[in-house]
């Protein structure tokens, strides 16, 4: 069974790099995620963390709960939506999103900063369905 500390410790995370991305989505003009490298690099950063955050706590409770013994974050997410944990749209959005993260930490491609802002402005809510669908499965398991 997946650990209530570590479970609690990831979702306090996605919301804090979610409130974080929230702020930049309000105070960011495309012209300045476009021009100004400190903010590229600020907006990349969050992205990261808040997907880094959900890929650890798929992967935590897809190990603990369901016996996944692998290490790919994508696989470790289908299976939370296999095991309808999450629902199909948050399953394939953040599948998604572990391909967005590799692009901006690993430069597996080119950085599309046009992309970036497109997803900071109409992306962010997987963070909260996630979380509350995480949230949700935890207390019917109780």
């Amino acid at each position: 069974m997946a650990d209530e500390r570590i479970v609690s410790k990831k979702l306090e995370q996605i919301e804090q790099y979610h409130g974080e991305l929230k702020a930049k989505q309000q105070s960011l003009t495309r012209e300045n995620l476009l021009t100004e490298t400190t903010e590229q690099r600020a907006v990349e950063r969050m992205f990261e963390n808040a997907i880094q955050a959900c890929t650890d706590l798929a992967q935590h409770i897809a190990t603990h709960d369901f016996d996944y013994d692998g290490d790919a974050s994508k696989e470790a997410i289908r299976i939370l939506g296999q095991e309808d944990v999450i629902d199909e749209d948050t399953m394939q959005t953040l599948v998604a999103a572990v391909g967005f993260r590799n692009v901006l930490a690993h430069e597996y491609g080119t950085v599309e900063y046009d992309e970036v802002y497109e997803t900071l402005q109409t992306g962010l809510e997987v963070y909260d369905a996630f979380s509350r669908q995480i949230a949700q499965w935890i207390r019917t398991t109780d």
